[in-house]
């Protein structure tokens, strides 16, 4: 058992050199992208060519791509079929698993949280606004915000998030969250309200308690 861990442990080192060999070109265009400006036009498009690569390969030119860069990306995430991030300054930590077709903008994502198919994670809830005459403004860096999703969180299928998340919270399948959710809250709705409480430990088995 212990040679065929290193085994497999050594031929995902492998293949995940590989695959940052192939991201590092991309990657680097994206650097200087970012150094003589604001825009993300490279980023994105290099992006959005690796989030469709299907199935296994996908998901290590994804996460190699990221680590080259976001702001911080871990080598063991997970990164879904169709999936991007349409922010460079986005956060991964450790053993976080993003399902298909998601779409990260400025956020981070805490240690072995669990984010499902066709989640949205905004710069905030205030992107746009209206200028004098009463027209829409485009999206401008000034107004994003920086969304927090905590350790051990799960984010259901098809929820919009717009405000932090605790840690070991759980935000139902189609949820809307336009305001910060404690920790260890159960969320649903649109606006998400809280509908339960997670009573658990880290590391133990969870209890869920849900409100009437």
């Amino acid at each position: 058992m212990a040679g065929e861990f290193s085994f497999r442990s050594m031929v995902k080192a492998l293949v995940d050199g590989v695959c940052i060999a192939i991201a590092a070109l991309p990657a680097g265009l994206c650097r200087l992208e970012a150094r003589f400006g604001e825009r993300g036009d490279l980023f994105t498009l290099f992006g959005q060519v690796f989030s469709a690569v299907p199935g296994l390969p996908g998901n290590f030119l994804r996460r190699a791509f990221a680590r080259l860069t976001l702001d911080t990306c871990a080598p063991d995430c997970e990164i879904g079929f169709m999936t991007w991030f349409s922010s460079r300054h986005a956060r991964v930590g450790r053993g976080v698993y993003i399902g298909p077709m998601c779409v990260i903008a400025d956020a981070e994502i805490g240690e072995r949280s669990l984010v499902a198919t066709r989640v949205s994670i905004l710069s905030g809830k205030n992107q746009h606004g209206f200028d004098a005459e009463g027209r829409l403004i485009p999206f401008s860096r000034d107004r994003a915000a920086f969304v927090s999703i905590g350790r051990n969180t799960w984010i259901g299928e098809g929820a919009i998030v717009m405000a932090d998340v605790g840690d070991g919270c759980v935000v139902a399948a189609g949820a809307v969250v336009t305001r910060p959710v404690p920790s260890g809250q159960i969320v649903g709705g649109n606006p998400a309200r809280v509908i339960g409480a997670v009573d658990t430990a880290f590391g133990r088995e969870e209890k869920v308690r849900i409100m009437p």
